[in-house]
């Protein structure tokens, strides 16, 4: 089937997305802004999706567009994706859950699905209401955004021009990057650029400018999730990282012309010693991750991977990491119950990862 490509946004922010099918949320749904408790909250807080898939509609709404997703999906044309733009007044609530959602359904049913919040991540429209001449408007009173700057001194242009890390590329700003159009093609989930030409991350602002990765816009990742055994004997292969000890899927970027299948195999080799070059992966998805070191001009897509043995092998720390150990892994739950006993932490941007591989073992 052709892939799906989901898009939330807020009409407040800016023009809606150009797409095959598009929901307009605002006008015949309650809107949880209005709410002082929700309002500076988004669709990532349960209280925010709980209170959008409690209004009435919302459910009835959801079926038919996951009908109506499946039908263009199983069109002749599956060279073209299916476009989908889901919006309302300012992209935090009920646009951001409502393409969740969807997004979830359309995976459960196999889809290849990609989905991007353009502006959950902004700042929260302030409105005040106003009357002219007995009819009602609203006045837009947009909060300055400052965002910190994350660049560490490595990568300062002053510096660069003395010493580029092997690390990372010698462009100080996006501005002096020649291939974006090759990397907008090249990339796993689509972004756009703004109007200096800059990179913009796929799910909007982060609060962080500058750069803390490799790359300006997307840098490629590669995550192997390793599974061995099955019931109650099930584990997962898990490091701890040794930037921010924290325990984590032992992945990392893919190198310059390396394709994710390789990087899948060297990482897992370099991190933990496991050699499975010979074993074929099912591919889980392809997203970004909310990695810590994420700006609004630099971000980290992954291709996660889920490889299964019958039985836990010897795994043994190196490269990037400080331990490598195999965990309990009947749910996520458990996972972050026996970490947590043994006075460590599960890596948060690694969480919706291990659930999609519990998900699909679960479907076996």
């Amino acid at each position: 089937m052709a892939r799906i490509e989901i898009t939330s946004f807020g009409y407040l922010h800016g023009a809606a997305p150009d797409a095959r099918i598009t929901f307009d949320l605002r006008h015949h749904f309650r809107d949880p802004h209005v709410n002082p408790e929700l309002r500076y909250l988004t669709a990532h807080d349960q209280a925010v999706r709980d209170a959008v898939l409690a209004t009435d509609g919302i459910e009835q709404l959801l079926a038919v567009a996951t009908a109506t997703v499946e039908a263009y999906a199983a069109g002749p044309r599956q060279d073209e994706p299916v476009t989908v733009a889901v919006g309302c007044a300012g992209g935090r609530h009920r646009a951001a859950t409502a393409a969740s959602v969807l997004a979830e359904r359309c995976t459960e049913r196999g889809l290849d699905v990609h989905l991007v919040h353009r502006d959950l991540a902004k700042d929260v429209v302030e409105r005040t209401e106003t009357v002219p001449a007995g009819r009602r408007s609203w006045s837009v009173n947009w909060p300055e955004y400052t965002p910190t700057d994350i660049t560490p001194p490595e990568l300062w242009p002053s510096a660069l021009a003395r010493h580029v890390p092997d690390w990372a590329e010698a462009a100080p700003t996006p501005a002096d990057v020649q291939d974006w159009p090759q990397r907008q093609v090249a990339a796993l989930v689509p972004f756009q650029l703004d109007q200096r030409g800059w990179p913009l991350h796929p799910q909007g602002r982060t609060g962080r400018t500058g750069r803390n990765l490799g790359a300006w816009g997307e840098n490629a990742a590669a995550d192997p999730i390793v599974v061995a055994g099955t019931g109650d004997k099930r584990r997962v292969l898990l490091i701890t990282r040794d930037d921010i000890h924290e325990e984590a899927i032992p992945g990392g970027m893919v190198d310059p012309g390396e394709t994710a299948p390789a990087a899948l195999v060297r990482e897992l080799r370099e991190e933990t010693g496991v050699d499975l070059s010979g074993h074929r992966p099912v591919i889980l998805g392809r997203g970004v991750v909310d990695d810590w070191r994420a700006s609004d001009h630099a971000w980290v897509a992954s291709t996660s991977a889920l490889y299964l043995l019958p039985a836990p092998v010897t795994a043994v720390a190196g490269d990037d990491a400080a331990d490598a150990n195999w965990w309990p892994f009947g749910s996520l739950d458990e996972l972050d119950a026996v970490i947590t006993a043994a006075g460590r932490t599960l890596y948060a941007a690694h969480r919706p990862l291990l659930q999609r591989a519990l998900d699909h073992l679960g479907q076996g």
